[in-house]
């Protein structure tokens, strides 16, 4: 027997084996998928509804940033290209815009109008997109409108700059926010999740089952060669190849089986099988392969000589899919 586990991890899968193993199991798969999606837009829901249900309003400006743009001045065009976004939201929130808006609201605090604003620049670094979100509309048009006022006195500060006016081009009312319910994108997510992972688990079934079904369970475990398969049942076709690798075993003075269980039970003759060799006897589809692992600890400690293995009881049907449609003659 090989000894640890490093090969047997390097074994690969047997794809076809895999398949005839898990083909009952796969429904594990979509009900997996199926139970995370329902979790995850559970999940979702309840921490929407734990959301400030308070009613908000959110008005705009569109602000035009006017410069003194000359063909070839790369210094104002990187000027403008610094101004993104972020840095006009960091603007508008510095003091020398947020100082006059305060003295047009004395009654909201500093950190309560940084709150309420938001910038975005679509595409053209010269249009500014600001919106004040507010407890109702009149205050958010009341901080809109502040803002536009500063800003208009602030676009005159960085003439040296090449900055000549900012100036509200639109101006929108304050309209309710609507929270989008993302609930299905969030059971979209936990069907991905949840497929995978009834993949993996379906993966990690296959790879801790260790029941032997086929030669090569054997073969490439404990490197001995399986002589063949005896059928379960007798009206089953019958595998030609074990009682032709029997009879030459018989020739060469090989012809004494001995089980699985007549071992694990004490009833083994060690004397005759050391004398004569033996061939074990395996059963098929039980999860023996940890139990072979004391079995052939046992020969070893008593000196037996194993000259190959069959396997018994084993499943015509399934044998026929995995090697083939008719693999045993009439």
């Amino acid at each position: 027997m090989r000894e640890g586990y490093e090969e047997y991890w390097r074994e690969g899968v047997d794809l076809k084996r895999f398949v005839l193993c898990m083909k009952r199991k796969f429904w594990m798969v979509p009900a997996a998928a199926l139970v995370c999606a329902l979790l995850f837009a559970a999940c979702y829901l309840a921490v929407w509804a734990q959301k400030d249900s308070t009613p908000k309003y959110r008005s705009e400006a569109l602000f035009a940033i006017r410069y003194n743009m000359q063909k070839d001045d790369e210094t104002l065009k990187a000027f403008i290209n610094e101004y993104n976004a972020y840095t006009w939201g960091d603007m508008m929130r510095s003091d020398r815009v947020t100082a006059a808006v305060m003295e047009e609201l004395p009654d909201m605090s500093r950190a309560q109008l940084e709150d309420s604003l938001d910038t975005a620049i679509a595409s053209d670094p010269e249009f500014l997109t600001a919106g004040f979100t507010a407890a109702n509309p009149a205050l958010s048009e009341r901080i809109r409108d502040a803002y536009i006022r500063s800003m208009e006195a602030f676009g005159t500060t960085l003439r040296e700059r090449g900055l000549t006016a900012i100036e509200a081009w639109k101006v929108v009312p304050a309209v309710r926010v609507r929270e989008q319910n993302r609930a299905a994108n969030a059971a979209a997510l936990g069907l991905t999740i949840g497929f995978f992972a009834g993949l993996l688990l379906l993966a990690g079934r296959y790879v801790l089952d260790d029941r032997v079904l086929l030669s090569s369970d054997v073969e490439r475990r404990y490197e001995i060669p399986v002589l063949g398969y005896r059928m379960a049942g007798p009206g089953e076709k019958t595998d030609p190849m074990l009682e032709q690798n029997l009879s030459y075993r018989k020739q060469k003075g090989t012809d004494r089986e001995i089980s699985v269980r007549q071992i694990l039970e004490g009833e083994a003759d060690f004397e005759a099988l050391r004398r004569d060799g033996a061939i074990l006897t395996i059963p098929w589809n039980t999860p023996c392969l940890r139990l072979l692992d004391r079995v052939f600890s046992v020969l070893r400690a008593q000196g037996v000589a194993l000259s190959g293995a069959v396997i018994e009881g084993a499943d015509g049907r399934f044998l026929s899919r995995y090697y083939g449609k008719d693999p045993w003659p009439k």
